[in-house]
């Protein structure tokens, strides 16, 4: 590998197909508009080069390495993976969506939302990034050891150790493969814990675990699926868990590479309800669960939801609900 301030043991890097590995430069030092994308749970490294930026964040934990990738293509770009070895991994695609080729699996798109095992050996994954989007995937690395404890008790993991004794490339979604609020939550307690924060030893492998096991409740190896229910079923559930950002029709369908026109009729065909009303009615019954069982202020909670201006979310609120937020929490 590229001598680089990345851990020793960290399993997965990322080239761009057609660009000089001496071209790529590596640094800890963050952009300023790179940081709001960090978590606190690893030091960051960036590679930087002509094509794309790539932020690493890797930990080690329990015989686990976790890795948090973020991308932003400066223009459309192909990465390829470089590993020293082939490696078997969890991913969870947290934003953006990328198109996969994989050999022997043909194209292969990977959404927000959605979550998979990957077998990755060199010359054998592709990934098409485009210009100006942000791309954020996250990593749970099973060694062998893991790969063996897990094989008996999983046909998936049986599979998949299979194929990486064969040194081969598999890719397997669960039957699902759609990211629940479980997932989501297990994500944001394994991101959010600072490198000192008391008794972070024992309880990031306990949610790893958790998270590990939540992904192996298949008992058998299903056929990957992408087909329009699918898809939106992976944009309700990223709506579902990400009530905080912005959720624009333009914005999603950005993060999923398709039209807005497809995005609004094809939502409407499905669940019968308009994707903005979708993403109006769940803030605000979210905002209405959070006030009913938390003692956060309002405007926390207005925050939570989406809404950075209060007047704004009592005003839609009341509208919604007939009584005014501070009404629920008085009683």
């Amino acid at each position: 590998m590229l001598n680089n301030p990345l851990p020793a043991k960290f399993q997965m890097r990322f080239l761009v197909s057609g660009e000089p590995a001496e071209d790529i430069r590596a640094s800890t030092e963050i952009p300023l508009q790179y940081r709001p994308y960090l978590h606190p749970f690893a030091a960051a490294v960036i590679e930087e080069s002509a094509g794309v930026d790539i932020i690493y964040q890797v930990s080690q934990t329990d015989g686990f390495v976790i890795c948090n990738y973020l991308f932003f293509p400066g223009e459309d770009v192909v990465i390829e993976p470089y590993v020293t070895h082939t490696v078997t991994s969890l991913q969870f695609m947290m934003k953006g969506s990328i198109r996969c080729e994989m050999a022997g699996q043909g194209t292969i798109w990977f959404r927000a939302g959605q979550f998979g095992f990957l077998q990755a050996a060199n010359g054998q994954f592709r990934g098409w990034l485009e210009k100006g989007a942000v791309y954020e995937v996250f990593h749970i690395y099973l060694g062998g050891e893991q790969l063996a404890h897990l094989a008996p008790h999983s046909p998936l993991i049986a599979e998949l150790r299979r194929h990486s004794e064969e040194s081969r490339t598999a890719y397997f979604l669960p039957s699902s493969s759609i990211m629940t609020s479980r997932f989501y939550e297990q994500i944001r307690e394994i991101r959010g814990m600072p490198p000192a924060q008391p008794l972070r030893d024992f309880t990031m492998p306990a949610h790893v675990t958790l998270l590990l096991s939540g992904a192996l409740t298949t008992e058998e190896i299903p056929q990957q699926r992408d087909d329009d229910h699918t898809l939106f079923a992976a944009i309700r559930a990223y709506i579902q868990n990400n009530l905080a950002k912005e959720l624009g029709n333009s914005e999603l369908a950005s993060d999923y590479c398709i039209s807005v026109s497809k995005l609004k009729y094809g939502f409407k065909r499905i669940y019968n309800e308009s994707l903005q009303a979708h993403v109006k009615r769940s803030r605000l019954e979210r905002a209405k669960d959070l006030i009913s069982a938390t003692a956060l202020p309002l405007q926390r909670i207005a925050q939570m939801v989406g809404y950075a201006d209060y007047g704004n979310f009592s005003r839609r609120y009341h509208a919604y609900f007939g009584h005014p937020p501070s009404a629920l929490k008085r009683q």
